[in-house]
């Protein structure tokens, strides 16, 4: 059985219709296990968002983000 950990990837500015300015953080969950008689290992998994201030965020088809408390849609900027 696999622990489960997270690791913080990078962090970006996006922008709201408005002209708001977030900062966004990518991270990566890293799934962790040892096999019977091996290393231990790490698999990298999913890629997720969230504001520095840690609301969530999910992303869209068009590759923008949606903050999920208020549905304000914010893109990447740089």
């Amino acid at each position: 059985m696999g622990i489960i950990t997270e690791t913080e990837i990078g962090r970006f500015y996006a922008e709201d219709d408005r002209g708001n300015r977030y900062i966004v953080v990518r991270w990566q969950d890293n799934i962790v296990f040892r096999p019977l008689g091996g290393t231990v290992r790490r698999i990298p998994g999913k890629v997720r968002h969230s504001l520095v201030t840690g609301h969530r965020l999910d992303s869209r088809a068009d590759g923008s983000l949606v903050i999920v408390n208020d549905n304000t849609v914010i893109r990447r900027v740089e």
